[in-house]
């Protein structure tokens, strides 16, 4: 099931802090199920409230740079910020870069399981 905040609208792009926000939401609730640790546990680790896990896992708070780091390091993490762009490999073997947004539906390949 999807969070209606996850969901973009196709005009924007995925700077907009609403989708910065789902995909840090997504990988949190990532890292804290896979590790079996309830928000409790984890707010306890970050020194937060169990109310702003909460808030962030469901997307309705986008993290600081301060609070990312500090997630990284509770999961053993290290924590990278990527401008991106995309290189398309043509049949001909042609190749080109262009920016994109990986919240584009016209845009689907694989990004070793970001997309």
């Amino acid at each position: 099931m999807e969070h209606p905040q996850q969901k973009t609208a196709p005009h924007r792009g995925s700077n907009d802090s609403a989708a910065l926000a789902a995909q840090c939401a997504r990988k949190l609730l990532e890292l804290r199920t896979g590790t079996g640790k309830t928000q409790k546990q984890l707010a306890a680790r970050l020194r937060m409230t169990e109310s702003m896990i909460s808030r962030l896992e469901r997307g309705d708070h986008v993290p600081s740079l301060k609070t990312l780091c500090r997630i990284a390091d509770v999961f053993g993490r290290h924590l990278e910020i990527v401008f991106h762009e995309h290189e398309h490999v043509h049949a001909d073997g042609t190749r080109h870069i262009h920016p994109h947004s990986h919240y584009d539906p016209e845009h689907q390949h694989d990004h070793g399981g970001e997309k």
